[in-house]
């Protein structure tokens, strides 16, 4: 099975309007998906790449109670506003192998769409989060032909480099450090990254507040990989172990590796958003400004980094 582009980082608000115009001046989202209601997902969203590699998905369930019995409205009741889920996209020909591997390592498998069996059709499947440390999505793709791409990311044309967010956007976007997500029994998560994911770790810390490692996905494009830190929070008081406490196994945060840190924190204020947590080299932007997306930017090179276009 082959984890290709990343699909997105989804995340739940109350408010989309408000905070899609928030997203929109911090990352200079180039939307491909508009504003749209799902009757089937009993939500509105919308999707917009930032850099070489990053979507984001917005999305606010439905808040009439009726539709409460639903996947995301029921997220939303009990957590609030928060990161949900990661997606990646995959060979769509290869969703056999790839439901067969998850199913041996234990994991439920969820097909929301089963009119999609037609093989000539792209396949969307999840899983169960609580068998993958929070619910993961995997979107096909026709990697060599076939039909048209449904909701087709600018980032998966070869030509694009996201040049324009790095030496244009006021943010000085070099792409995404990491995502960091939450787990609560490291070596099964290992395993999970590793295994199933086929997944390259490339490094391991331990920190004031966390026990992690580094995983690599999409190493079959280069240029389109991203990173995902896997993180066993380890300090209750802390930002990421109050956030467990609270909300369990998903993801916590996402870092932006930027140019230069004073032009970013410059264009963070001018969007009326607040940067907490300074160092010397990452700031925190106030997840209150964010609608409680934990969003940091950065200018950390991680050690041993496989990527070399990360450095702009």
């Amino acid at each position: 099975m082959t984890v290709r582009e990343f699909f997105h980082l989804m995340q739940i608000v109350d408010d989309f309007d408000a905070a899609e115009s928030r997203y929109k001046a911090l990352l200079g989202l180039d939307m491909f998906v508009d504003k749209h209601w799902s009757d089937f997902d009993k939500r509105w969203a919308s999707l917009g790449v930032a850099g070489p590699e990053f979507v984001f998905e917005l999305m606010e369930p439905s808040k009439d109670e009726v539709d409460f019995g639903s996947p995301l409205p029921k997220f939303r009741n009990r957590h609030g506003q928060h990161f949900h889920s990661l997606s990646w996209y995959y060979d769509n020909d290869e969703i056999g192998t790839f439901v067969e591997r998850l199913q041996a390592a234990g994991v439920r498998v969820i097909d929301p769409y089963p009119e999609s069996d037609d093989p000539s059709r792209t396949k969307t499947i999840f899983t169960h989060p609580k068998d993958t440390f929070g619910q993961m999505e995997f979107q096909g793709v026709h990697v060599n032909g076939g039909p048209a791409q449904p909701m087709k990311a600018a980032h998966l044309d070869p030509e694009h480099t996201g040049a324009w967010w790095r030496d244009e956007f006021p943010l000085g976007l070099l792409g995404v450090s990491h995502m960091t997500t939450m787990v609560s029994d490291l070596d099964r998560a290992r395993s999970l990254w590793t295994d199933v994911f086929d997944g390259e770790i490339f490094h391991e810390e331990t920190t004031a507040d966390r026990q992690s490692f580094f995983v690599l996905l999409g190493a079959s494009v280069p240029g389109r990989e991203i990173v995902v830190e896997v993180a066993l929070p380890t300090a209750a008081d802390s930002r990421i172990g109050l956030d467990q406490a609270a909300h369990g196994d998903m993801p916590h945060s996402i870092s932006l590796r930027v140019k230069n840190l004073d032009a970013a924190a410059a264009h963070v204020e001018s969007i009326g958003c607040s940067i907490i947590e300074p160092t010397d080299d990452t700031f925190l932007i106030d997840p209150a400004d964010l609608f409680n997306g934990v969003v940091y930017c950065t200018t950390r090179s991680l050690p041993n980094e496989p990527r070399a276009w990360i450095e702009g």
